[in-house]
């Protein structure tokens, strides 16, 4: 936030400036342009100060100083600090799923390669900039009912790429063995991987985001590497189990009780 120029408190300041009726244009921007560059500027401060300072101590004049905007701006663009943190905690998280994606989907990378890439645009994006982490991992966390579902609904996102992952991992092409198992609901050992593999993914984006929390708080971000390694090796041990499950095998060690069919 610093290195900031400064910029005009309100349009009739602005106008009275320059002359120019308000609404116009001004500095080459519509005033619905200027209206979201001020709703960016705020975005920016919340990211920054629920990022440090965390949520429950955040004041909206601190996010407004931030910004470098007054509080009437603040409330031109949001009704709360919750919905602030709300537009904050949407953006990080759509950025993290584009990294993420532009890594599992870049070219010329074998599987396996693809799947570590993938693994390591979650913890450098996360632990990069600790902002990032705070505010998915720390900040939204019992704010109210709607952040819950809104924090259920992405981790079941992230959940469902990492099945897709596990089951290419698994040798299983995802859309085939959906579709299978939809047109032949007798086949049980595909049933069964199926459910293994769908449980096995969010337990890992629990996992994860302990490790994750773990090196935020304990102070281990640099740990990029070590914690993208454990990743990968959960995601391609759990591959193993699938693979046999599929087969009609137990991917349970011999003695341990069989899992319920």
């Amino acid at each position: 936030m610093t290195g900031q120029a400064p910029h005009p408190l309100n349009d009739a300041t602005d106008a009275a400036r320059t002359g120019a009726p308000a609404g116009r244009i001004y500095s080459g921007l519509q005033s619905s342009e200027r209206a979201l560059e001020r709703h960016g500027r705020l975005v920016e401060a919340g990211l920054e100060v629920f990022g440090t300072t965390g949520y429950p101590g955040a004041k909206i004049k601190s996010l407004c100083q931030g910004a470098g905007l007054s509080e009437r701006y603040f409330y031109e663009s949001f009704e709360s600090r919750e919905q602030l943190l709300m537009a904050v905690y949407d953006q990080v998280a759509s950025d993290l799923m584009r990294h993420v994606m532009d890594a599992l989907q870049e070219p010329g990378l074998e599987l396996r390669a693809s799947v570590r890439a993938g693994m390591a645009a979650v913890v450098n994006f996360m632990l990069d900039d600790p902002r990032h982490a705070r505010i998915i991992l720390v900040e939204i966390v019992g704010v109210s009912p709607d952040f819950e579902a809104k924090r259920h609904k992405s981790m079941s996102e992230f959940a469902a790429e990492s099945m897709r992952q596990l089951l290419l991992l698994s040798g299983l092409d995802p859309q085939t063995v959906h579709q299978q198992s939809a047109e032949n609901p007798q086949d049980i050992a595909l049933a069964t991987a199926l459910d293994f593999a769908r449980l096995t993914a969010v337990s890992m984006v629990g996992g994860v985001n302990n490790m994750l929390l773990d090196a935020v708080l304990g102070g281990t971000t640099y740990n990029t590497e070590r914690i993208t390694d454990v990743a990968f090796q959960l995601i391609y041990n759990a591959s193993t189990g699938i693979r046999a499950l599929a087969a009609g095998e137990s991917c349970v060690p011999a003695g341990e009780p069989t899992p319920p069919s």
